[in-house]
């Protein structure tokens, strides 16, 4: 409840994510909210401009633009929040574990996570999507796999500091196991960087899934993707520019919108670095 008190002071914070959580409502409620068949094919409305019977227009099939976007903010969102969860679980547990066991474990750990910092992100994940397959399990995999290391970082270094504490020595003192530390004495104090680190990484995942499936490797047609959508748009600028107007309005919103909530919540939870500002 502070956490949310102190969150509201900041308007840009608070309205941004009031976008960010009516694009979740939609995600949620996509199946219900959609106003036309968002699968349905009717060659006699190909290429439709927008009307008040297709909002958005209609593409190249004649499927409502505007219900393939509400349905593709679904699927993004379904494919995203899930890839940062398993980054966060597994990222989090290694750098944890290395940063705690110290040692030949820790080296092999930040090893091989420096090797994985060496790609970047996109071609890291392209690489684990090629193997997986272009599914959105393979999409899930890709993208967290790619953002893992960076909660790696983040986990290790934090538990080097707090597994020095007092209470830390006294809890090995009074024979607390190491499964016992890590989750009652080291998590709770490195769960705050964690947080800050899940909501700053929510759009550069959006980005990648985007850019997976406007490259094709991504969630395979029909079901719709914003950057599955742009791509097919791309080749219809000069006949039906409508076609873009949805899938990028959304995917430049949601991006937007995560941005500047993932701001405000690591400004809120260390005010520091926004009285240095």
């Amino acid at each position: 409840m502070d956490f949310l008190r102190r969150y509201r002071r900041d308007k840009v914070g608070a309205y941004f994510g009031a976008i960010l959580l009516l694009l979740y409502g939609v995600a949620l409620t996509a199946q219900w909210i959609t106003p036309a068949d968002p699968m349905a094919i009717n060659l006699n409305e190909v290429f439709a401009p927008p009307s008040w019977r297709h909002w958005l227009g209609a593409d190249q099939f004649g499927r409502d633009i505007l219900s393939r976007v509400i349905l593709a903010t679904q699927v993004t969102v379904k494919i995203t929040s899930a890839a940062c969860i398993f980054a966060v679980l597994t990222g989090v547990t290694i750098g944890m574990f290395a940063g705690y066991r110290g040692g030949w474990v820790e080296s092999a750990a930040m090893r091989a996570t420096d090797m994985l910092l060496i790609f970047p992100i996109i071609m890291l994940a392209i690489v684990v999507v090629v193997v997986a397959g272009p599914t959105e399990t393979g999409v899930i995999i890709a993208l967290g796999l790619a953002q893992a290391p960076q909660f790696i970082r983040i986990a290790r270094g934090v538990t080097l500091s707090v597994k020095e504490e007092l209470y830390v020595e006294a809890a090995i003192a009074a024979g607390a196991g190491r499964a016992h530390i890590l989750a009652h004495h080291i998590w709770p104090n490195i769960s705050t960087p964690i947080i800050v680190q899940a909501t700053l990484t929510l759009p550069v995942l959006v980005l990648n899934a985007s850019a997976l499936s406007y490259l094709g490797l991504g969630v395979q047609p029909p079901t719709p993707e914003w950057g599955q959508m742009l791509n097919e748009a791309k080749d219809h600028l000069i006949t039906a520019p409508h076609l873009i107007v949805g899938p990028a309005a959304a995917l430049v919103v949601f991006v937007l919108s995560a941005n500047l909530v993932g701001d405000a919540v690591q400004e809120t939870l260390n005010p520091k670095l926004k009285k240095q500002k």
